[in-house]
């Protein structure tokens, strides 16, 4: 207690008899920074500061959004993060100080950066009446619930924890030879060479209907096309063995991937460098997995150079780039991948990859604020 006591009166001492510097950023204050509806309690300044820690920890619990690669991986802990309360009672440079991968920390920087255009106030931190700069440090915590066998898309229940997976009669080489019989190459795309694949994401219900849940036209092939997708999926009615989750059928989700080859003659050479692209595309990203990040961001390069538009290997590559924090070329990457696929699925990622200021070394830990 001598200690503290002592350590205070000399804090005191030496701001009583200096001026403020307005342009420093502080780490302690007379009064540190407080939410507006803390700061208007009759109460001791101790319970303020808790006031504040609360309502900004349900603020961001409230709003952060757990990564799906996070959560895919199966990743856990705390995230510690530091930001600025300025003297104009907005935040400013939010840090990442300790991270566990996966997205978390910049998700948890995203919601604490999100306060400014809420317009959400700080009653900023002060030093001998003048208010000043204060940087604040939090631990937010990810923690993975146990989750329910299924989700639901739009009003459709997706299961997927089974006991018996959704199967094709005949296995995946059946269907495979069903496609080839009856996808049909659309006559409108032999003029340009059109090529790609199209992924559907086909909804089996215990009743035997087949529906669409998503489409991904990686290539922006374009309506023809898709609805010679959608049209093919849709007629494998009556030829699947359900899914089962104890006991009884439900339904479930499958990936089926349509390639799309021109039939003209003149477009061999496209056909050609479609399949030399796709085959570097999973050469890299294969690369990329092995630790040997540069030779595979390479390989995507050169893919993508033959096919600048195909939102797989876009796809793969923002990835990469996101995993090395070159958030720059991953957002270009990934906006390009949204302005293709005119998809959801990326919308969580681009506010925080592309708002990005400045990530510290994730090695780096801190204590909160005393």
């Amino acid at each position: 207690m001598r200690i503290n006591l002592l350590f205070v009166f000399l804090f005191l001492a030496y701001y009583a008899g200096a001026q403020v510097d307005t342009s420093k950023v502080y780490s302690i204050a007379e009064k540190m920074p407080l939410i507006p509806q803390c700061a208007a309690l009759d109460t001791t300044d101790a319970a303020k500061k808790k006031c504040t820690q609360d309502l900004l920890l349900s603020f961001i619990y409230r709003n952060v959004q757990y990564p799906d690669s996070a959560r895919l991986a199966g990743l856990e802990g705390t995230v510690v993060v530091s930001f600025v309360i300025g003297r104009d009672s907005m935040v400013k440079d939010a840090q990442i100080l300790r991270d566990i991968g996966g997205g978390c920390g910049l998700a948890t920087t995203y919601v604490i950066n999100a306060m400014n255009p809420l317009n959400l106030r700080w009653v900023p931190g002060e030093l001998q009446g003048v208010p000043i700069d204060v940087r604040m440090t939090i631990p937010v915590k990810f923690k993975l619930q146990e989750p329910p066998p299924y989700m639901m898309v739009d009003r459709d229940t997706v299961y997927t924890e089974m006991d018996k997976a959704l199967a094709y009669k005949g296995g995946p080489e059946a269907l495979d030879q069903y496609l080839k019989q009856n996808l049909m190459y659309p006559a409108s795309g032999n003029d340009s060479c059109s090529i790609g694949v199209i992924e559907a994401t086909a909804l089996v219900t215990p009743k035997g209907e087949v529906r669409i849940l998503e489409i991904n036209d990686f290539s922006n092939l374009g309506m023809d096309f898709q609805f010679e997708a959608i049209s093919t999926v849709t007629s494998t009615m009556g030829q699947w063995e359900f899914a089962e989750y104890k006991g009884r059928a439900v339904p479930t989700s499958y990936p089926i991937r349509m390639n799309f080859y021109p039939t003209a003659a003149s477009c061999q050479t496209t056909i050609s460098n479609f399949e030399t692209a796709q085959q570097l595309a999973i050469e890299g990203s294969n690369l990329f997995n092995q630790e040997s990040q540069e030779e595979g961001i390479a390989k995507l390069d050169e893919a993508i150079q033959l096919f600048p538009n195909n939102a797989e290997y876009l796809y793969a590559r923002g990835q990469a780039h996101m995993e090395l924090q070159n958030m720059a070329q991953a957002c270009e990457d990934l906006t390009k991948v949204k302005e293709i696929l005119l998809v959801g699925w990326v919308d969580n990622l681009l506010p925080i990859i592309c708002n990005v200021k400045e990530v510290t070394n994730p090695e780096e830990t801190t204590s909160g604020n005393e």
